[in-house]
């Protein structure tokens, strides 16, 4: 699955070396390219209830500020 490509790039769950963590970062960069990239401000909510269970929360946090 890995040599031909057949998985999506963001998939992070089951994938060897990634983490909610790298999930996490890869959706701030999302959000922030976004809002870089036009005037129109959203608002974002997500449902991640136990998603994030076995991250650290400081160090999630220290990421957004």
């Amino acid at each position: 699955m890995y040599s031909t490509k057949f998985l999506n790039k963001n998939q992070y769950g089951f994938i060897t070396q990634t983490s909610t963590t790298d999930a996490i970062m890869a959706l701030k960069d999302f959000v922030q390219e976004g809002f870089s990239e036009s005037e129109i401000t959203a608002i974002v909510s997500l449902d991640v209830e136990g998603a994030f269970n076995s991250t650290w929360a400081p160090k999630v946090l220290k990421k957004f500020t």
